[in-house]
């Protein structure tokens, strides 16, 4: 991308509706969501919404000029603060909508169904209580941007003093994988699962990795 470079900067309350944008249009191994989820309101609740109402720690964009928002890690420190923040936020925007049951909520009710169904793998929560996700659209992609922004997100962990975070991706994401990888995660279990089936067309393996904060090496240079 040509212009001025790319900065990382911490997630504002402000930004909360470009940042649905972005995990929409990247929540199907880097294309858009609409593939299996066509109630891109719903995603963004879901996604995004509990890490800017509650959750989230160490969060912060990647915006090109204009402040326009190219990409972003969201993360939670610990699972039970997680979880209530994602249960404030099916009460107050999912539950209304259940009772109409529009058609973009009942297609996209398929793929909550299955993710219900066909759980990835998990890490021990105790020494990794942490989790992430890091999306960016495809123009800010292979600039480093996906580095900086970890960086940023794994140096805020470690001054709140969280152990360790875990993540989990499928091997579709091989630059994710590799870019993980560079930071030093690990693998801690892998899993075949149906869960994408319908919308790949065959199983995915989905990966847990894990990185321990205390101890935890540098990125290696490209």
């Amino acid at each position: 991308m040509s212009g001025p470079p790319v900065q990382v900067r911490p997630v504002r309350p402000g930004d909360e509706v470009a940042l649905g944008r972005v995990a929409y249009q990247t929540g199907f191994f880097g294309e858009s969501a609409e593939h299996y989820f066509p109630d891109a309101g719903l995603f963004a609740d879901l996604w995004v919404r509990p890490y800017l109402h509650g959750a989230g720690a160490a969060c912060f964009v990647a915006v090109g000029p204009g402040e326009e928002v190219l990409g972003y890690v969201l993360g939670a420190p610990g699972p039970a603060r997680y979880r209530r923040a994602l249960w404030r936020v099916g009460r107050t925007r999912l539950r209304p909508r259940l009772r109409r049951l529009d058609p973009a909520l009942r297609a996209s009710l398929r793929h909550l169904i299955r993710l219900a169904r066909f759980p990835g793998p998990r890490a021990d929560s105790r020494q990794f209580p942490a989790h992430l996700h890091l999306n960016l659209l495809p123009q800010a992609r292979g600039q480093g941007v996906g580095a900086a922004l970890l960086t940023a997100h794994l140096d805020g962990l470690r001054a709140l003093g969280v152990p360790g975070v875990q993540l989990s991706t499928t091997t579709e994401n091989r630059a994710a994988l590799r870019l993980y990888r560079r930071f030093g995660f690990r693998e801690a279990g892998r899993r075949v699962s149906p869960l994408w089936t319908p919308w790949l067309g065959h199983p995915a393996e989905h990966v847990v990795m894990v990185l321990a904060l205390k101890s935890a090496p540098a990125a290696a240079p490209d």
